[in-house]
């Protein structure tokens, strides 16, 4: 999980570290590929994409043909939502992306959100899994535990796509004493974190709350809250469930 959100952290700063982020979720996640979209909303081209693993191969395809045919991906939000659970098998069987795409990677199933939505652009994201397997009990419990690292990193892709100061951007931060962070737990109540803690990046905070919410799961008046890591300007990090 370390190194998952040390690479989050990298994709806010460079578009460069997407694929590798990507490697890494789909080595958490237990599945056969990944899939980050870019869509411009004025024109409905794919601005960007990053493929990864069953599908990288067919990434042109997509992009130049099958994304006008896609009829999952208009469906996304911000929730996590499975395309076997969203789309009929009968209209999948008539589908031409689904038959001549999807299948042809390789590809059984996709888990997918949308990561950010602007007026301009959207931001998708999708895990798949190959033919054959099906998606692991814990692969949803993890996609909400790193929900925020996602968000974020894609928020800063879409600010340097636009041209402007990204959130995460080494200018706006202290790389030598790093910043702030608050560790809040809430869920209806809330007990919110006052002084925080100082770490390098919004990975290591992360990380350190993902620490806590393991700590705080032995002590099971605790389940069912959630630790909730801020940075000094109250923006969300991440958001992890307290599981007993």
């Amino acid at each position: 999980m370390q190194s998952l959100l040390s690479t989050l952290h990298d994709a806010a700063l460079s578009a460069d570290a997407w694929p590798t982020a990507l490697e890494r979720l789909m080595d958490e996640a237990s599945v056969a590929g990944a899939a980050l979209i870019v869509t411009n909303k004025t024109t409905g081209a794919i601005d960007e994409a990053v493929f990864c693993g069953l599908s990288a191969e067919f990434k042109p395809r997509y992009v130049d043909h099958y994304a006008a045919l896609d009829p999952y991906s208009p469906l996304l939000d911000a929730r996590w939502i499975m395309l076997s659970r969203c789309l009929p098998e009968a209209l999948l069987r008539r589908s031409e992306w689904y038959n001549e795409f999807v299948l042809s990677c390789g590809v059984r199933d996709i888990l997918g959100t949308q990561l950010t939505d602007t007026a301009g652009h959207s931001v998708i994201l999708g895990v798949h899994q190959r033919i054959g397997r099906h998606f692991s009990q814990d692969v949803e419990l993890l996609m909400a535990t790193i929900a925020e690292p996602l968000r974020y990193a894609a928020r800063c892709y879409l600010d340097r796509l636009n041209g402007e100061q990204q959130v995460g951007d080494p200018q706006t931060t202290n790389p030598a004493g790093g910043g702030r962070f608050f560790f809040h737990i809430e869920n209806g109540a809330k007990y919110p974190d006052e002084c925080g803690s100082v770490f390098p990046s919004p990975g290591q905070a992360a990380e350190h709350g993902l620490t806590i919410a393991r700590e705080l799961a032995r002590d099971c008046d605790w389940s069912g809250f959630s630790v909730v890591v801020t940075d000094e300007r109250g923006r969300t990090i991440t958001r992890v469930p307290i599981e007993a």
